[in-house]
């Protein structure tokens, strides 16, 4: 297998466990977590699926990791990710989330490649992105009922511009500091539960849930949400680069709202899907997925020059 099918197959492989993870979060609202509880589960859950693969592996997670680098690691991809994330589902619908953090992580992470990288960016990555923006508008106009008393929908939305902000920029950093998938996620986790899990200790009491809940929620957000994806996606980010990769996240949306349909009974209304057929348009543009039937299209039949 070649390093960009890899990439591709390992970039599949996390947009459907994301998309699972992001109506997980839905869920667990829903059942009564906080965003403190979901947090707690993700990266506890996390690290507790990480250490048996990096013992079995042999990986010290620690190895070349400096300070700041684990510093900014945690900041972008552990606790204050998911608790801003995690608010954003309290406050705004299923929909928003999985278009607005996707669309801004893969804005972002686009924008850093061609502004610091000096990598250019394609005609057709930058039509794809224009049109995704055209989606997360769409989408953003539909405000609809306020999940919260006196907070508007658009308070979600700034949690989600603001975490797929962050999750952007650790996809860049990826890329530039050509980051191991494996040793990157077990050491996030685990710093992120030495320093979290004592806060959450002495500020917050476990909810009374049943046991089920409980391991359904583990498998949300520690295994998949914590752990799966983050590997899967940084293995991507390896084969692909973080420009290339970060156009998955645009796939997200229409997954979750593929898989919300079974897991939570939610349909999307028009402007939903208006906003989600545009941004999954702009994907296909941004992959090139099109390109070459396009292309093919508006040349007409290919033409054989005799040069004898």
């Amino acid at each position: 297998m070649t390093p960009a099918c890899g990439g591709i197959a390992f970039g599949l492989a996390a947009v459907l466990a994301w998309a699972i993870y992001n109506v997980g979060v839905e869920l667990g609202h829903q059942q009564g977590f906080g965003s403190a509880d979901l947090t707690l589960l993700r990266y506890a859950g996390g690290a507790m699926v990480m250490l048996p693969i990096l013992i079995l592996r042999r990986v010290n997670p620690f190895v070349g990791a400096t300070f700041l680098r684990t510093v900014a690691l945690f900041l972008l991809a552990g606790p204050p990710f998911a608790w801003v994330i995690n608010t954003g589902f309290a406050l705004a619908p299923l929909s928003h989330a999985v278009v607005i953090s996707p669309g801004t992580t893969m804005l972002v992470a686009s924008a850093l490649t061609r502004l610091v990288g000096g990598v250019p960016v394609p005609l057709y990555r930058r039509l794809g992105m224009m049109l995704l923006m055209l989606g997360l508008l769409i989408i953003a106009a539909d405000q609809g009922a306020a999940k919260q008393p006196g907070i508007g929908t658009w308070a979600g939305d700034l949690c989600f511009l603001a975490s797929g902000t962050l999750w952007g920029v650790f996809t860049w950093l990826m890329s530039h500091w050509r980051l191991d998938a494996v040793r990157t996620t077990g050491l996030i986790t685990i710093v992120s539960s030495v320093v979290y899990v004592p806060l959450y200790a002495v500020l917050f009491d476990l909810p009374q849930m049943d046991h089920l809940i409980w391991l359904t929620q583990f498998a949300y957000q520690g295994m998949l949400g914590g752990a799966l994806a983050v590997v899967f996606f940084a293995a991507s980010v390896t084969r692909l680069g973080g420009g290339a990769a970060a156009v998955f996240h645009a796939l997200v949306p229409p997954v979750a709202v593929l898989c919300a349909v079974p897991m939570t009974g939610q349909l999307p209304n028009l402007f939903q899907t208006a906003g989600l057929l545009t941004a999954t348009a702009g994907l296909l543009v941004s992959l090139d997925l099109l390109g070459g039937t396009l292309r093919r299209w508006l040349r007409g039949p290919d033409r054989v020059t005799d040069h004898r």
